[in-house]
């Protein structure tokens, strides 16, 4: 049992002083609250699984669990002493002034990304052969088609494009969330609203968990900063949101091998369902300990960087690079996931969450703390568009990078950020126009008032004094 491991007590006691932390930063405005996502992350993958699965850890040894913990220590640690020093290298980086510029007001950033969002539901009913409601709501999940699906190993430039399209809709449908709470009408905010709950059994039933969050936390994080309820009431809905999303994930996990058809016919659902049916896919502590055994085997050696740039190098399509890398497939070898009939290689690969990254790429000692140090760096870029807030484009990236920072938790992976690249390029591009409209014209005002700050203080709250 892991709370019999010392260094289990250790990492969670360095978890609880750096959580307090923060929250007390919170409380006094501080951007550097912002860790706190990174503390929520390593608590949901790192400490929960051995009280849900206990059983899964029986026959790990106990010397792999408690260097396991003390890696989970050693990341904790390294993230907190090079967070600083992130902090100061991004947020006092020299800015191009672009995003200082804000001509557009909420309800036009609403226009402007729904017909995007418009124009890439119309490409997904396509792919659907016109099939709308196939198209919004999948629920042969995984045994059937969905709007952005495609094979595992994509070798034309149309594959690319599909991908890209899916996760530009990912974020996409992530920012009509956010801008639900910034509308100065009931007429557009119902408008965000609807189209936002239009498009989310697609990502629940396509049957990629790490999807649905990555549209509904940037919404959750907004509701509570902006939300206009008490606090108490933000909570409660805070205590039923986090019930429905464990439930719903449960079904998920269940069905999405051979679709929802049955499950939603059935006069009483829950009969379908196991009893026991528990929350999985958390265990990044217990692939953890298998990294360390992989490892330890001999069957391979630190890549010492070399994983971190095959993600990096991701980018490139394969139809330009044929020979492009394919990740973590000789681990899901290693793990028992060889299958000569697929084509990976695999019948699945395995995630080794984000200290398990660091591990295959610098070895037991200096893979946490190299995952620490990346996880800085995404934090520090994350308080650089909070303090840019008073754009709205801009705090839009902020809501869906924060609500993307859990899903690195089951991998520090472009595959996990793709939908925040794609969106910083949209945002890029919309303040590049700007400014451009803005030398051409510069004796030209826009009737509408300006997107000022001062509506993008949270609710109720005074002015957040940042940390320069």
């Amino acid at each position: 049992m892991v709370t019999s491991e010392l260094t289990f007590y250790l990492a969670a006691a360095a978890l609880l002083v750096l959580t307090v932390e923060s929250c007390l930063k919170l409380l006094n405005g501080d951007s550097f609250s912002i860790t706190l996502a990174v503390y929520v992350t390593v608590f949901g993958w790192y400490f929960i699984d051995p009280f849900l699965n206990p059983e899964q850890y029986s026959y790990i040894p106990s010397y792999l669990i408690s260097q396991s913990y003390g890696q989970v220590l050693l990341f904790l640690i390294g993230f907190r002493f090079f967070m600083p020093v992130a902090q100061r290298w991004i947020v006092s980086r020299r800015s191009t002034g672009v995003f200082h510029v804000q001509r557009f007001t909420p309800e036009q950033v609403l226009i402007v990304t729904g017909a995007i969002w418009f124009l890439l539901l119309l490409i997904g009913i396509a792919r659907m052969d016109g099939d709308v409601v196939g198209a919004l709501f999948p629920i042969d999940s995984r045994a059937g088609a969905t709007m952005w699906g495609r094979s595992a190993v994509e070798t034309s430039a149309t594959g690319f494009l599909i991908a890209s399209a899916g996760y530009m809709f990912n974020a996409i449908t992530a920012f009509l969330g956010v801008l639900v709470f910034f509308q100065r009408s009931a007429f557009w905010r119902c408008l965000a609203g609807a189209i936002f709950v239009i498009s989310l059994p697609y990502f629940l039933f396509e049957g990629a968990r790490s999807h649905f969050l990555a549209v509904i936390l940037p919404f959750i994080v907004t509701y509570l900063l902006y939300g206009r309820h008490p606090l108490i009431i933000k909570l409660a809905v805070l205590a039923v949101a986090f019930f429905c999303l464990d439930h719903g994930f449960k079904l998920v996990t269940a069905f999405r091998g051979t679709g929802f058809r049955d499950l939603l016919a059935a006069e009483h659902p829950y009969e379908l369902v196991d009893e026991d049916l528990r929350q999985s896919g958390l265990n990044m502590i217990q692939e953890l300990c298998f990294a360390n055994a992989y490892l330890e085997s001999g069957a391979a050696s630190p890549s010492y960087g070399g994983r971190y740039l095959n993600e990096l190098l991701n980018v490139i399509p394969r139809v330009i690079w044929p020979s492009k890398p394919l990740i973590g497939i000789e681990y899901a070898k290693w793990r028992g996931m060889e299958d000569p009939n697929s084509e990976l290689g695999v019948s699945a690969t395995i995630s080794t969450g984000m200290i398990g990254g660091g591990i295959l790429n610098f070895g037991p000692l200096f893979g946490p703390v190299a995952a620490g140090i990346i996880m800085a760096l995404w934090t520090g870029l994350l308080i650089r568009w909070w303090q840019q807030r008073n754009s709205l484009l801009r705090l839009m990236l902020f809501m869906l990078g924060a609500g993307l920072t859990f899903n690195l938790g089951r991998d520090i992976t472009l595959l996990v950020l793709w939908p925040v690249v794609f969106a910083y390029c949209f945002v890029r591009l919309i303040e590049i126009w700007t400014a451009k409209q803005s030398r051409a014209a510069p004796q030209v005002t826009t009737q509408a008032p300006p997107f000022r700050s001062a509506n993008l203080q949270p609710a109720g709250a005074s002015p957040v004094r940042l940390r320069q």
